[in-house]
């Protein structure tokens, strides 16, 4: 932990001014080699997750070749993230295209705001410049980078990885969007839609305080309600998308699809994203594997784990304990706020 701890403080005080002067083919390669680093380390939870995807579907290529790709597009996202302070409307176009625009526009041609849900699927934070840097009023309701540190208080956080989380909080923050902290009230997002502007968030988070069960990829998946109260009260479009690129492709595609109308209840509603989603996961696992391994990783904290399925832990949390750790999360304040 220590030497990763060491390796991640390096790369966000020191990437920044060197990452930014990288040719992309520069780029894709570091990622490579740090891809089969990490994969060295042991990929049990990817390779799990990727069973787990397909069961008795046929893969779209070998196992093999989809876990390298999950590794160096994962290593790939992270080095990117160290670029967001030279992204601008001049330069967005250079690292992003956003395909279904005419969706959006739209959507706010409604008046009462536009909901884009996303999973965290590709470099799914790119959506927060693509549409920014076109000129979108927009607001990310996600958690700031620290409040992981509180959640992981016991578990995982040093010194170290609190200045790792510092960082990459200064970085995100150097983003066209307003922030608003997921584990705090939701006024702030209600206030954007009804000044019609743009909502980013993600469906598959780990907060929340009821849930929807729904199938994904063939299990049994438990969902936050967070976002269909957001989209029943504030009658906002909600608009499906996803951030993808593919290895050796020198740009992001930001692609929105069609809104998705109410289904009449959160649950059916929730089912319905859901099957659009899922079928962009089947077609491109390597760009969701890291996430689903992550979340598989955590099931010990996890208020509600995000499948069934799951092996049982022996560091289980009962629901309450896991709960406070959330509470701490919301309790959280950026200094001077």
């Amino acid at each position: 932990m220590l030497v990763k701890d060491l390796g991640g403080l390096g790369l966000y005080a020191l990437g920044p001014s060197l990452v930014e002067r990288l040719p992309q083919p520069t780029l894709e390669a570091a990622a490579g080699v740090g891809a089969r680093i990490v994969r060295r380390l042991g990929d049990g939870d990817m390779r799990a997750e990727l069973g787990a995807i397909y069961a008795d579907r046929p893969m779209p290529r070998a196992a093999e070749d989809i876990l390298a790709d999950a590794y160096r597009l994962t290593l790939y996202n992270e080095l990117e993230v160290l670029r967001y302070p030279m992204l601008t409307p001049d330069t967005i176009g250079q690292v992003c295209e956003v395909q279904g625009r005419e969706h959006l526009d739209a959507a706010l041609a409604g008046g009462k705001g536009a909901i884009v849900l996303i999973g965290h699927f590709g470099a799914n934070q790119m959506i927060m410049p693509a549409l920014g840097h076109l000129g979108y009023h927009m607001a990310q309701l996600s958690a700031p980078p620290p409040v992981w540190g509180e959640i992981l208080h016991d578990s995982r956080t040093t010194p170290l990885w609190e200045r790792v989380l510092a960082r990459r909080w200064q970085l995100e923050k150097r983003l066209p969007v307003t922030h608003i902290n997921v584990f705090r009230f939701l006024r702030p997002a209600f206030e954007t839609l009804a000044k019609n502007g743009v909502l980013g968030l993600a469906f598959d988070g780990g907060g929340g305080t009821k849930w929807s069960s729904v199938e994904l990829l063939g299990r049994r998946a438990h969902l936050s309600e967070q976002t269909a109260q957001l989209w029943k009260r504030s009658g906002a479009a909600l608009l499906p998308a996803y951030v993808i690129r593919c290895p050796g492709e020198a740009r992001h595609r930001v692609v929105l699809t069609e809104a998705l109308p109410w289904q009449g209840d959160s649950e059916s509603s929730l089912q319905a994203f859901v099957r659009r989603f899922e079928s962009w996961v089947w077609r491109w696992p390597e760009q969701y594997l890291h996430f689903l391994s992550m979340r598989r990783r955590v099931r010990a904290t996890d208020v509600r784990p995000l499948f069934d399925d799951y092996p049982p832990s022996r560091d289980q949390l009962d629901p309450g304990a896991a709960a406070e750790l959330l509470k701490r999360a919301g309790e959280w304040r950026e200094t001077g706020e």
